[in-house]
């Protein structure tokens, strides 16, 4: 069964060795790396394994363990460094030295009735720490984080194993925990190694080896590829992981960063890049979760939301706006006659880029505000702010306007059923309300939720109602953070 890995500042030698290993269709089965720069061991599903600058007897003892068609399932490294260290075959044979005397021990007592140990781990506290795992599930931890300790007994339920825990350099409360049913619980590892873990579990198969090296915030994530998902038609098929790769083809090194998701995996599943550059230090990944202003890609779920809202109230796409509004907007006929279409497609005749607040009042000035038949405005570029007479009731060729949109944090709420006293409700709640409506309309499915920005969280002299899908904004698409 193949696998696919990836690396993040580990030593140039290992990963290409790791390459060499996997071209060679001997899959990698276990990676470690001892305390000291530049040392690290691969183990290959055949048998084979790869050391540089461990400590020599260890390399003896691999070499023995490895006799008569055994295989090496697990090497460990404690923090002191040094001729420290813990190695594990296929057959149920070990041989430690210089590791805690307890954890020796329970591995020589979960070793027994024909069970195995699979993981050994040690956090980068050192001391009288570790874990110990066996392939029968079983396990036996000692001063590592309470938190880790419950996860594994979570992971632990219902028939699963534990076959791999792991704990980054930087210590405390961080660590990883996987399982062989493809489950997993990370706390405070890097975001990016979070991401990868996923986006592998989704689109090719369980994780089963996570390692960490201790210099540069190094990592390594292995999946087991079981997962084959393609999409295609009577002409033909193509596989996920192949779309990704050809994404990944076209961009990487074309574009600064981006995440994408296709297919089945989760929104966000996969990224690739920077947020920000060295050029303006200090450089940040690009991650699912990294936040950025989606700006007008808002319009498309506010489409999508009022399509729900017209189509609940059996409100034509085609009919006008005029009715739809508070009591105290006196509309110019041709205003009121502007359809929802031509404000969903750029189509109405406003001609007003709408570089401004876009708040309540200003709207309401703008849509209230005497058409004259006899001007041809021209379509205005955001360049030029409030020009005058904005619409223009003889050209409905295409024009972007964010009047278009913004009106429909008035309309929406009217529509779907809200009244109040004009001159009581704040521009503040008109916003909320339209929050609440969009978000009501999409709950149901499950695919988003909404999130009012005010002046406060923008530019000053800003206001601006957008929907955000929960996964691009809020939630992290991780357990445990």
């Amino acid at each position: 069964m193949a696998v696919i890995f990836f690396n993040r500042n580990i030593p140039e030698e290992c990963h290409q060795k790791m390459r060499d290993f996997a071209a060679a269709g001997d899959d990698i089965r276990w990676v470690a790396f001892p305390p000291a720069n530049n040392s690290w061991s691969v183990v290959t599903k055949n048998g084979a394994f790869f050391n540089r600058n461990i400590p020599d007897e260890c390399h003896q003892k691999m070499q023995e363990l490895s006799k008569g068609g055994a295989k090496i399932v697990c090497v460990a490294f404690p923090p002191q460094g040094g001729n420290s260290w813990s190695i594990v075959n296929d057959q149920g044979a070990f041989f430690n030295r210089n590791i805690p005397d307890e954890c020796h021990q329970k591995m020589q007592e979960l070793s027994k009735g024909g069970a195995k140990i699979v993981c050994v781990a040690f956090p980068p506290q050192g001391g009288n720490s570790w874990s110990v795992v066996n392939d029968q599930g079983a396990f036996f931890n000692r001063n590592i984080p309470d938190e880790c300790h419950q996860k594994m007994q979570e992971l632990s339920k219902g028939g699963a194993k534990i076959v791999c825990v792991a704990f980054p350099p930087q210590g405390g409360n961080s660590w990883s925990v996987t399982n062989d049913q493809g489950a997993y619980f990370n706390r405070n590892i890097p975001d990016e190694a979070h991401m990868y873990m996923g986006y592998f579990s989704e689109v090719y198969g369980p994780v089963r080896i996570v390692t960490f090296y201790g210099a540069n915030d190094g990592w390594s994530v292995t999946s087991v590829v079981t997962k084959h998902e393609t999409v295609g038609d009577a002409k033909g098929s193509v596989a996920i992981a192949d779309v990704y790769n050809n994404v990944a083809a076209r961009l990487d090194g074309k574009v600064v960063g981006y995440a994408c998701t296709v297919g089945s995996a989760s929104i966000g599943a996969f990224s690739h890049g920077h947020a920000r550059t060295a050029a303006n230090a200090p450089a940040k990944l690009f991650l699912p979760l990294t936040k950025i202003p989606v700006a007008s890609v808002s319009k498309v779920v506010t489409t999508l939301a009022a399509i729900r809202v017209l189509a609940k109230h059996k409100i034509d796409l085609d009919s006008g706006i005029g009715g739809h509004l508070p009591s105290d907007w006196q509309l110019d006929p041709y205003v009121a006659s502007i359809t929802f279409r031509q404000l969903l497609s750029h189509r109405s005749g406003i001609k007003d880029y709408g570089n401004n607040s876009q708040d309540y009042a200003t709207l309401k000035a703008f849509f209230t505000q005497k058409v004259d038949p006899t001007k041809n405005t021209k379509c205005q570029g955001a360049n030029v702010v409030n020009p005058a007479n904005p619409i223009n009731l003889n050209d409905k060729s295409p024009c972007y306007s964010n009047y278009n949109f913004s009106i429909f944090r008035v309309l929406l709420p009217w529509i779907d059923g809200f009244v109040d006293d004009p001159g009581k409700s704040p521009r503040k709640t008109r916003g909320r309300i339209y929050q609440d409506r969009a978000d009501q309309r999409f709950r149901a499915g499950g695919s988003i939720r909404c999130r009012c920005e005010t002046s406060s969280e923008r530019t000053a002299g800003q206001r601006l109602c957008i929907l955000i899908p929960v996964s691009w904004y809020h939630e992290r698409l991780r357990l445990g953070r």
